[in-house]
This record gives structure tokens, C-alpha cells and sequence, in this order.
């Protein structure tokens, strides 16, 4: 005997509730599996997903160089305001390898990280041979490390520079010479005096990059993750310390975040982002921007806040960071990272910097676009698309004992500055969408597909009935109104 009508419709609402219910029950679990295996893929082990991409970098990075040619040298010399015009960009494909990688029993992993750059010139403006006009950073060097010493070695450094004839304050060198370097006669010669009395002395090869391609910026001991995902390649040590040499407060000198091409999975808005830069010697904080997305991948825009590179008086916190001295916001003295060197990094063309500095040399136009950012992809934090940009400034200033120098300017003089960007590419999107977000959308969909499929047999039983009791209804009002007329 086959099942009435009403008890094939129980049937069916309690098979819709129970797959409505199974539905709503697997979001609990699906949720948890996601950010289970999620966690697992980005943790750092030698088998996880994430391993070959944060071994060897899968996209593209390029490195794009600035120079500022001074146009007024004479002018400058003189005591006038600088001149100078932006040439660029000069561009390099960027490579990285992390090499001798060795894992710990406590959830850690040190390496070097070898970087190396190929120059394209589909990309830049001009060749590597292109001769510019910019300052002797080598004289400027020297004056300001024997600035404070004996009247002795001041005039054996006098000596020294007058010999070197022609190697005034502002020199020709070409572009592949400014940036990966140059062997200087007076670095040189200065070099045996500095010796002579016990003065430690610069190197006596001068560039921008010198030593730095095909080479790597120290060891780096970093948390797998796999204890703490949140912790996830955040920076323990950094060539064996566990804070920083170059600053006056503890907070300054301290290794915060990780070195910006990842963090934490599940990254959110109102996360403040660290991490270690050793190309300005500290630690910085970037905040949420705004949301953005590539290639069908939503990301979450940080970018540093001005008051990352305020000075002490408008953000106390830098305190640390006035060494030797106090500058105005926006810039950073790194000679005590730079053997010495006047050496002063800001944003290209001063961007949120005092404004003092940006009006003592023409040629300076700052822009919002000049930012540094990090698209975060916020499931597994990591960066998808970035930008870091900052400027080489030197200190320059009035040295009687330099011929060169006696009248010139106190300032903060522009040399060049670069953009080191990488982004996204399709293949690469297409293989992140394929091992995570597919795999997490169909997650979703079987969930919520039964919750769906619940409801729509719910919601059909229920019409059914509805209509099988007005149908019903309507078959019995004729027997009861002949009833009636019958009496």
C-alpha cells in the first residue's frame, strides 16, 4: 500500500529541514576547514604551498632608478638654490632566491635572500652609458667625517682633495656607474690618511647600489607560522640581533613585522601592518587605504600615514629616530647604517615632508602616486601588488677647509630615488584562484546549496498542500449547500 498524500508531504518537508539544516550545520565546519587549510598552505615548511613562491618570487619585480642631473652647478657653488632635473626611469628586472635556508625545532626558518638585477632597456628612458652631472657624494663624504677631527688631518684631507684636481663638488659619471659604482681616487687617498689615525675610512669604491647586485642584505631568522599562524614570517633576528644598532630608544631599534612580501592569514582593515625595511634601517607601520582588486582578486590597500616619518616634535614616538640630530618630517638621517655617510632617505620629491625641503630645490613636485603601498590579499595575507619608493638624499653643508664648500647651502640635496614594484600576473592569479578560491567557492556552494535545495522543497511542499487543501475545500461547498436545500 503506497504512502497518502499528507505522508509523502511529511516526507518531503523533513527531508528539506534536514538539508536546510546540513547546510546551515557545514558552515561551522566548512569554516573552520577553510582557515584550517589555509593556514597549513601559507605556513612556511618545506611542503606547504606556499614554500616555492616565498622561496623564489613567481612575479615580476622591477626596479626603476631616478637620477636628479643638477643644472645650475656654478649657481650652486655659489650659495644658490639647486636645480635639478629628473632623468628616468632606468630599469631593472629584479630576481630573488633565498638561499641557505636551515629550519629550527622552534617554528623558525633563517636564510639569505640573494638579489640580482638585468637591465632592460625596452624599459627605461636612455642606456646605462648615459652620462649625468650630480654631486661627488665621495667629498661631501669625506668633509663631513673629518668635520670634527683635529686641525692636522682636516689639512692633510685638504691636501688630499686639492690634489685630486678636477674632482669638484659636482661630478659626471654614467648611470651605471652612479648606481652600481665606481672605484674613487680620493676615497682612495683619504682612505690611507684616515688610517694613518686610527679614523675608520669609507670604502674606496663609491655607487648608489655598490655591492648590493648579486648579493643579499643579511640573514634573516623569521617564524614559520605553523605554531601561530598570525606570526607567520614575522622578522625574529636580523644578522644575529634581536633589535637594531642605529637608533637611541629600545622601540626604535626594534625588528617589527616581516620583510613586506607577506603577513598573517586573515588580514583585516583595521590591522596596523610592520615590517622591517633594511633599506632605511628600521621598522615601519602601514594602515588600510582602500579596497582594490586584480585579475578577480580582492585586496586590501595599505600604505605607511605621513606620521610614520614625522619628526619627534609632531609624532613623539620617532624620539629614537633624531640621530645624530632632529630633522623636519618626512626625512630620515641613516648615516649611522651607512658607515658614516650624510646620507638622508625621504619620499620621491620630499612627499610628506616639511615643506622647507621641498622649496629649497627647484625641480621638487610631489605627488600622491609617489607612495609607497602593498596590496594585501586578506584570506592569506599575502601581497599580491606592491610599491616601495623612497628617495637618496645627502646632507650638504658649508665646509671651510673644501674649497667647493665653503659657500654653499645647508640642505638636504635630492640624488635619486627608486621604485621597486611587483605585481600580479595573470598566470599567477589564475593558479591562486585554482588551488584557494575555487576550492573555498566550492565549499560555499555546497553549503549553501543545500540550504537552498532545503528550502525549495520546504517551500514547494508547503504550495502543494496549500493548493491540495483549497482544492479539497472547494470539492466539498457544492455537497453542503445541496444538504441545505434538501431541508
Amino acid at each position: 500500500m503506497g504512502l497518502s498524500f499528507r505522508g509523502k508531504a511529511i516526507g518531503f518537508a523533513i527531508l528539506g529541514v534536514v538539508l536546510a539544516a546540513a547546510g546551515g550545520g557545514l558552515i561551522p565546519f566548512f569554516k573552520n576547514m577553510i582557515r584550517t587549510t589555509i593556514e597549513q598552505s601559507v605556513a612556511i615548511t618545506s611542503t606547504s604551498d606556499a614554500f616555492s613562491a616565498w622561496k623564489q618570487a613567481p612575479v615580476p619585480i622591477h626596479m626603476q632608478f631616478y637620477l636628479f642631473a643638477v643644472a645650475n652647478p656654478a649657481e650652486v657653488l655659489n650659495g644658490g638654490q639647486p636645480y635639478v632635473i629628473q632623468k628616468g626611469p632606468y630599469t631593472y628586472r629584479e630576481y630573488r632566491l633565498k638561499e641557505n635556508i636551515e629550519w629550527y625545532e622552534n617554528n623558525t626558518v633563517a636564510y639569505d635572500e640573494r638579489r640580482w638585477f638585468v637591465f632592460d632597456r625596452n624599459m627605461s628612458v636612455g642606456g646605462e652609458d648615459d652620462v649625468l652631472l650630480s654631486v661627488n657624494v665621495p667629498l661631501v663624504t669625506v668633509a663631513t667625517l673629518v668635520k670634527y677631527k683635529s686641525e692636522i688631518v682636516q689639512s692633510l684631507v685638504k691636501d688630499v682633495i686639492e690634489a685630486a684636481g678636477d674632482e669638484g663638488l659636482f661630478v659626471n659619471h654614467t648611470v651605471g656607474e652612479w648606481l652600481w659604482g665606481y672605484e674613487d681616487p680620493l676615497l682612495q687617498d683619504v682612505k690611507k690618511v684616515l688610517e694613518r689615525f686610527g679614523i675608520p675610512a669609507p670604502d674606496d669604491h663609491f655607487g648608489f647600489f655598490y655591492g648590493q647586485n648579486n648579493s643579499n642584505d643579511g640573514n634573516y631568522l623569521i617564524y614559520t607560522g605553523q605554531d601561530d599562524p598570525s606570526m607567520t614570517a614575522h622578522l625574529d633576528r636580523w644578522n644575529g640581533m634581536l633589535e637594531l644598532p642605529y637608533w637611541s630608544t629600545n622601540s626604535s631599534n626594534m625588528l617589527n613585522g616581516t620583510d613586506g612580501t607577506m603577513f598573517g592569514p586573515y588580514t583585516t582593515r583595521d590591522q596596523t601592518l610592520y615590517l622591517y625595511s633594511t633599506d632605511i634601517c628600521r621598522s615601519i607601520y602601514a594602515v588600510y587605504d582602500h579596497d582594490t582588486s586584480s585579475f578577480g582578486i580582492d585586496l586590501l590597500r595599505f600604505v605607511p600615514p605621513p606620521e610614520v616619518f614625522w619628526n619627534s616634535t609632531a609624532n613623539p614616538a620617532n624620539a629614537g629616530y633624531c640621530t645624530p640630530n632632529c630633522l623636519g618630517s618626512g626625512v630620515l638621517n641613516v648615516s649611522n647604517c651607512q658607515k658614516g655617510a650624510p646620507i638622508i632617505v625621504s619620499q620621491p620629491h620630499f612627499l610628506n615632508s616639511a615643506q622647507k625641503y621641498i622649496d629649497a630645490v627647484q625641480g621638487m613636485h610631489p605627488a600622491d602616486e609617489m607612495n609607497t603601498y602593498v596590496d594585501v590579499e586578506p584570506m592569506t595575507g599575502a601581497a599580491f601588488n606592491a610599491q616601495k619608493k623612497l628617495q637618496i638624499n645627502i646632507y650638504m653643508q658649508p665646509f671651510p677647509f673644501v674649497d667647493d664648500l665653503k659657500n654653499v647651502r645647508t640642505i638636504i640635496f635630492p640624488l635619486m630615488f627608486v621604485n621597486e614594484s611587483a605585481f600580479l600576473d595573470e598566470p599567477n592569479a589564475n593558479d591562486f584562484k585554482k588551488l584557494v578560491l575555487n576550492n573555498i567557492r566550492l565549499t560555499y556552494a555546497v553549503q549553501y546549496g543545500l540550504m537552498a535545495i532545503g528550502a525549495v522543497i520546504l517551500l514547494t511542499t508547503a504550495l502543494i498542500s496549500l493548493m491540495r487543501c483549497r482544492a479539497k475545500s472547494e470539492d466539498e461547498m457544492p455537497i453542503m449547500t445541496s444538504s441545505l436545500n434538501d431541508n
